[in-house]
């Protein structure tokens, strides 16, 4: 296949390329390689030199040694705001520029990065069996473990979110956002 013709088939959503060991199906060959190399290789020659994890590529290799690092190289040419990964600032920026083209298959809502649509699905359209973290105080229940930890803060009184500027702390980033635009307007 020319690359012209493995170039077109992105564009008409066909993909020729079957995983098979899962259902997966890729627009060209190399990915599929790369695929069953990182999804479905015990081989992992790449190993992080702080840890001592090992990675099938040396390139998931380098993005975790990254994290170690915190290291973000990517900054944003509107708000100065860094980031890590290339693609999140990519997501980042169609925030600024106001586009949300990923949308809710059930609400219609929009949004520039998938992570957030998958957040928003969970938390608002998680049916009873997703919703397995049950609170100990009022026994209303969440999808993820993170949104237990945030709701269960209120009722302790647990405040570990600070602000840079002052000496407030807050339970949630939410409320530190608002407190950051009111007092300090930023």
């Amino acid at each position: 296949m020319g690359n012209l013709q493995a170039h077109s088939l992105i564009h008409s959503g066909e993909k020729p390329w079957p995983c098979s060991k899962c259902p997966k199906k890729f627009t060209r060959k190399s990915t599929l390689n790369s695929h069953i190399k990182i999804m479905h290789s015990k081989e992992r020659p790449f190993k992080c030199e702080l840890c001592e994890k090992m990675f099938a590529t040396k390139g998931n290799r380098d993005r975790h040694l990254n994290s170690h690092l915190n290291e973000k190289h990517h900054k944003c040419s509107s708000c100065g705001k860094r980031f890590r990964r290339l693609e999140s600032l990519r997501y980042h920026l169609k925030a600024h520029d106001g586009i949300k083209d990923l949308k809710c298959s059930q609400c219609d809502r929009g949004y520039t990065n998938p992570s957030e649509l998958k957040k928003h699905c969970l938390r608002k359209h998680a049916n009873g069996s997703e919703r397995r973290f049950e609170c100990i105080f009022c026994a209303k229940s969440f999808a993820t473990g993170a949104d237990i930890e945030r709701h269960l803060r209120g009722h302790v009184g647990e405040k570990p979110i600070f602000c840079d500027l002052c000496d407030i702390s807050y339970s949630k980033n939410f409320n530190l956002k608002i407190h950051m635009r009111r007092i300090h307007s930023l």
